[in-house]
């Protein structure tokens, strides 16, 4: 049921955000909020650190991102919400993947 809502926000938003006569970019921005919300959203099922970090931080991403889109930095929002989102998901996969493996080493 999350991953239907979060489709429907996700090109609904954007759609709406595109109608609103919002720049381009803004939809970068929503797809890291939607994204971080989702990730939030599934923190009380998997009770899981790993999930909600990052989801946090994809949130404030988006958030930043769609700020940025009403000034003049708006050309630095698929910087701010787009890649460094996929550098925060790449820091928490490896981050735990890596705290993962090594509680399986043998001590």
């Amino acid at each position: 049921m999350i991953v239907v809502l979060e489709a429907v926000a996700l090109f609904g938003g954007i759609q709406v955000l595109r109608l609103l006569g919002w720049a381009p970019q803004a939809g970068v921005a929503w797809t890291a909020l939607v994204v971080g919300v989702h990730f939030v959203a599934l923190w009380p099922v998997w009770r899981e650190v790993s999930i909600l970090i990052p989801g946090i931080g994809l949130v404030a991403l988006g958030l930043a991102g769609l700020v940025m889109v009403w000034t003049q930095a708006v050309e630095w929002v698929p910087f701010v919400s787009g890649v460094l989102s996929g550098l925060v998901l790449l820091a928490g996969s490896v981050f735990y993947a890596r705290k993962e493996l090594r509680a399986l080493v043998p001590r």
